[in-house]
């Protein structure tokens, strides 16, 4: 039985952070995207949240990341400065 490890993301999931992403965008109704983003416009929107010094985390089984999550800002105005959105997506199963 193996098991999952929670870390912290870096810029090195990206790539796996992207296609789990743009899956969940594609095949799923969590997200209210149209269109899954590019890894670069992933790239920026880590950025953003680790400059913010929000939470991104990974998790991660048998060495391969499965799924993520991290908080953000809710929305740009003063009153909701200690108001945080969180989100997260995994992998899906395989179809069959």
């Amino acid at each position: 039985m193996s098991n999952i490890e929670i870390r912290t993301a870096t810029a090195a999931d990206l790539d796996r952070i992207t296609e789990i992403y743009a899956d969940a965008v594609t095949h799923g109704t969590a997200s209210y995207e149209l269109e899954p983003p590019s890894r670069a416009e992933m790239g920026n929107r880590f950025e953003s949240l680790a400059a913010g010094s929000f939470p991104y985390l990974v998790a991660e089984k048998d060495g391969a990341v499965v799924g993520y999550a991290y908080a953000g800002p809710f929305r740009p105005r003063p009153a909701y400065r200690f108001v945080v959105e969180d989100s997260s997506m995994s992998r899906r199963r395989p179809r069959g």
